[in-house]
């Protein structure tokens, strides 16, 4: 009778829970809105998911642009891009990305109007292969090459080999991954791999040539032509908005992929033959450069010493020469004195007219004109006028040639006689860069001169002599290695030290005065001096602020270059002010500026900007908008940033009847020993870090915060060298059958530890959730395999008995394609057999995309590998599932475990539950193993109730493989 009510009682719950589940899926399935498209997900450059599991990407990106006129909703069906393109043409997918169009494929598929994006691709060898160059085309015969097959960088290469006459082993790959192809070449398995410029972002493979380059497109299923009209109109609609929107996502996701991080033989070859880097500069130029105690410093010598190291292969160094001007500085390259000149801007004419070349970009200003303070208006209308230009400043000659061609320059032997000209008259301007003018602001107040914005920017680059090729590509590398913020970041913080007004200047500035009263009490005056210097400064510092060109136009408040000079002089000024530094974005800004127009976007930038400004008038504070939708606070200390947050937030609710607009807010509390740029670069990382659908994201930065990100991202790049090195170690957990006295250790579960090489010992909580959040898991996941692998057969030759142990097999696993065929390799490589292997499937995996995994444990249990549901009773809907999920081991969760640690502390439903379980497991024919067991009344419980298999503190911790060896084996020998 117990039994039959046990079993009614299994249906019941079983019934419920189906129920529950059937409905939770018809209310998705009612909500959801718009046709559901299949697009295919293959991991590159196009389509990835970022640390924190966001789909991100350049395919992914136009994907929900076209969803904003289309509401369609997505299904992402995964693979490598040649599956997904066999899938596209059998109908099992609608969608698929980044397909170059060809007279074959269009008889199979349907291409869209216009192009989603153009690539090139290139042929990319493993960095430091002397053995293959383009200037010996022979040395590419006969070797292994690998392309996606059906790619259409399948035909270019074939064309390629054709044109240079040579023959290649062209290996096409189906299931291979972008990263697996990667991984073969730099394991040594093929010599060329042939892809998309932007998938060899990575280290370790070098671009060799490119070999063509096609528009790709969006390609759709014929089964769904449909579709492909929906997606041309908004594809149209996208292009009419912005003509200017395919380009921008490949500045966002392709140009800045920097995949030249290797230097070439030939380079390498005139680095060790020449030796330094000879760097010439101008001298007395900051914030770009200058000389101190006969070192480089300013924002070019930080490059510089970035730069040592920046390529992989080769350390990179320099030796640096002074020049009193630019002119002083080319002459000594033209004469080759030195090797390259820094900063320089010529144009491209000018340049070959001297016998050089200009590198990319190194870093850019915008340029101001010095005028009288009258003449502010209509300075640039009058197409005849005369500007001061500082003698040998070439940069300022080209920048007048380019853009006012009819001005007369007249140069003057130093800065302060151009400063001097335009306040007599003599010139109608002068130039300073936006970097330079707090330097040289001194000047400008003694001639009581004005700034004016030009709208124009100068670039500066390195020059190089023509014919040195080798050179001129080792430059370009290290420019575009470059980070363009941290490059910003360095002329800022250079810039922000302001020239100081000496007593020399105060002579020169009130000479009169100075005189008339230079005859009195020399104490008193002196006093009076000190006082009068220091009244100035701030006098003029403030009329500074004013008059120059500080606000943003649309807000009001200060640009991003005045809010940290401002900002700098409060914390300098006045350092017992504890002042707080506030980042604050607007989430999806360009998003709702897509959807809703820029108009509507500016609202929503002036009702935040009024507010602050608000805000920061009540606390004696300053603020910017120092990007689109960011903003800066810097402001007195507050203990109520959720009361600031909630403020600015219901400023933007008022537009949220149709449109939900949300603010991101990042604090980094006042600390003295840090000034603002420190600030607030800890506030825009707490900013980062906020996450999650909660409706509040604020997030105040501390210490561990810091330490965490630092942690996180040392062991991300420790990963790969600490698997190469055997860092991690398995240790092994006895499990114990206890239906026998004595009980007897019969298996184990493999447990990974990392003994990092610096750090020491690293808890499992530590890096396994970060490697599950970043997706990297899985090669701990099969290095744990291969070694649990091996020593069960170790054990096996010396003491000829086989113990089985179990193995963790996550949800990232059972998605890889090549699972199956990854875990027969191990077990035939180590000399195994399938059963030894136990594999452990969590419990919750089963309710995310069921059938798929079913459908992979089922064909591995066919195989004859034992499969453990582990954390069993943690789920929600395991009752109605056991009975269709291929499973032979039940493994109890501890929560379960500590429900029964004393007899009498025990609840009654809790101790009926655990029954029904072992009820459930018998009747389903489930051996049953019990976690975490730690003490006798544990133990005597689940052997009373017929539970099989127990592991836990009560018999052993888990070991590593040579006490387990002496625990498992030492009695039977």
């Amino acid at each position: 009778m117990r039994l039959i009510m046990r079993m009614a009682a299994i249906t019941v719950i079983a019934g419920i829970l189906f129920g529950a589940v059937f409905m939770s899926f018809s209310e998705k399935a009612n909500a959801s809105e718009g046709k559901v498209v299949r697009v295919g997900w293959f991991d590159s450059t196009y389509c990835y998911k970022d640390q924190f599991g966001r789909r991100s990407g350049l395919a992914y990106d136009y994907q929900q642009k076209v969803s904003a006129y289309t509401e369609w909703t997505y299904d992402y069906v995964e693979g490598t891009w040649p599956e997904l393109l066999q899938k596209l043409k059998d109908g099992e997918i609608d969608m698929l990305s980044d397909v170059s169009y060809t007279t074959a494929r269009a008889d199979q598929i349907l291409y869209s109007r216009i192009p989603m994006t153009s690539e090139t691709y290139y042929i990319f060898i493993k960095a430091g292969n002397t053995d293959m160059n383009l200037e010996d085309i022979n040395s590419f015969s006969g070797r292994r090459f690998v392309v996606d097959k059906g790619s259409i960088q399948a035909d270019f290469i074939k064309t390629w080999a054709a044109n240079v006459g040579i023959e290649i082993d062209l290996y096409e790959a189906v299931e291979e991954s972008v990263d697996e192809s990667f991984e073969m070449l730099d394991r040594g398995d093929i010599d060329a791999y042939v892809t998309v410029e932007s998938y060899g972002n990575r280290e370790g493979c070098v671009p060799v040539c490119s070999i063509g380059s096609s528009e790709s497109f969006f390609a759709v299923s014929k089964n769904r032509p449909d579709l492909l009209k929906e997606l041309n109109s908004a594809m149209a609609k996208i292009q009419n908005e912005d003509p200017y929107y395919n380009q921008k996502l490949l500045q966002k996701y392709i140009w800045f992929a920097k995949t030249d991080t290797y230097l070439t033989a030939k380079e390498l070859e005139w680095l060790s033959e020449h030796g330094k880097i000879r760097v010439g500069y101008r001298d007395n130029y900051m914030p770009f450069s200058d000389e101190e105690a006969g070192v480089l410093i300013g924002a070019v010598g930080d490059f510089l010493s970035k730069s040592t190291d920046a390529v992989k292969n080769s350390n990179i160094e320099f030796e640096t020469v002074a020049f009193g001007s630019t002119e002083e500085c080319l002459k000594a390259l033209q004469n080759e004195e030195i090797d390259v000149a820094v900063p320089i801007h010529l144009s491209t004419s000018d340049a070959e007219s001297r016998g050089l070349l200009n590198t990319e970009a190194l870093m850019s200003t915008e340029i101001f004109a010095v005028v009288s303070s009258g003449k502010t208006t209509g300075i640039f209308s009058d197409e005849n006028l005369r500007t001061a230009i500082l003698t040998g400043s070439l940069n300022y000659d080209i920048f007048v040639q380019d853009h006012y061609p009819s001005w007369t320059i007249i140069h003057e032997p130093s800065l302060e006689e151009c400063y001097e000209a335009v306040a007599k008259g003599e010139a109608d301007c002068t130039w300073v860069n936006s970097y330079r003018i707090t330097l040289v602001d001194r000047l400008r107040r003694r001639y009581k001169l004005s700034l004016f914005a030009t709208g124009q920017s100068m670039d500066f680059a390195f020059a190089v002599k023509k014919g040195n090729s080798e050179l001129y590509s080792i430059m370009n590398k290290l420019v575009i290695l470059a980070d363009p913020s941290e490059t910003e970041m360095n002329l800022s913080r250079y810039a922000g030290t302001s020239e100081k007004v000496t007593f020399a200047d105060y002579i020169h500035d009130n000479a009169a005065s100075f005189l008339a009263v230079v005859a009195a009490i020399l104490f008193v005056m002196l006093l009076l001096t000190v006082a009068k210097v220091r009244s100035d400064k701030r006098a003029l510092d403030r009329q500074k602020l004013i008059d120059a060109t500080e606000l943003d136009p649309l807000t009001k408040l200060y640009t991003r270059n005045y809010f940290f000079e401002y900002a700098d002089r409060m914390h300098n000024e006045h350092p017992d002010y504890k002042l707080d530094a506030i980042a604050i974005n607007i989430e999806q800004f360009h998003v709702v500026n897509a959807i809703y127009g820029w108009d509507f976007g500016d609202k929503i930038l002036l009702a935040l900007g009024d507010e602050i400004k608000k805000y920061v008038g009540e606390n004696d504070g300053i603020a910017c908008r120092s990007t689109a939708d960011r903003f800066y606070i810097y402001c007195l200390h507050t203990d109520d940033y959720m009361g600031l947050y909630r403020r600015l937030q219901q400023t933007l609710d008022v537009f949220s009847e149709n449109v939900s607009i949300r603010i991101r807010m990042g604090v980094m509390p006042y600390e003295s020993d840090l000034g603002p740029v420190e600030l607030f670069d800890r506030a825009r990382t707490a900013s980062s870090i906020v996450r999650g659908g909660m409706r509040e994201k604020l997030m105040v930065f501390n210490e561990d915060m810091r330490k965490r990100e630092i942690l996180e991202q040392r062991l991300t790049n420790d990963l790969k060298n600490a698997i190469e090195q055997h860092e991690f170690v398995v240790f092994y957990q006895p499990k114990y059958n206890v239906q026998v006295d004595p009980p007897v250790l019969q298996s184990a579960e493999a447990l990974v530890r990392w003994k990092h090489h610096e750090i020491g010992m690293i808890p499992p909580g530590t890096f396994i959730n970060l490697f599950e959040k970043n997706g990297r898991i899985g090669l701990i996941d099969k290095y744990v395999w291969n070694e649990a692998a091996r020593q069960v057969h170790e054990w096996k030759e010396k003491y000829g008995i086989s113990i089985p142990v179990s193995v963790n097999l996550s949800r990232m696993d059972i998605f890889e394609q090549n699972l199956i065929p990854a875990i027969d390799e191990i077990i035939e490589r180590n000399g195994v057999t399938k059963s030894a292997l136990h594999l452990e499937v969590t419990e919750s995996a089963y309710t995310d995309d069921a059938e798929q995994i079913i459908g992979v444990v089922t064909q591995l249990r066919e195989k004859g590998y034992i499969i453990e549901m582990d954390d069993f009773g943690t789920g929600y809907s395991s009752l109605n599932m056991l009975s269709s999920i291929p499973v032979d081991i039940l493994k109890l969760d501890k929560s379960f475990i500590d429900k029964i640690e004393k007899p009498e502390e025990r609840q009654e439903k809790d101790i009926r539950m655990i029954e029904l379980i072992l009820d459930i497991a018998k009747s389903l024919r489930l051996m049953v193993v019990a976690e975490g067991v730690e003490n006798g009344d544990q133990l005597a419980f689940l052997k009373e109730h017929s539970c099989e298999m127990v592991q836990g503190y009560y018999f052993s911790k888990p070991l590593p493989a040579d006490e387990f060896e002496k625990l498992a084996f030492g009695e039977n020998k």
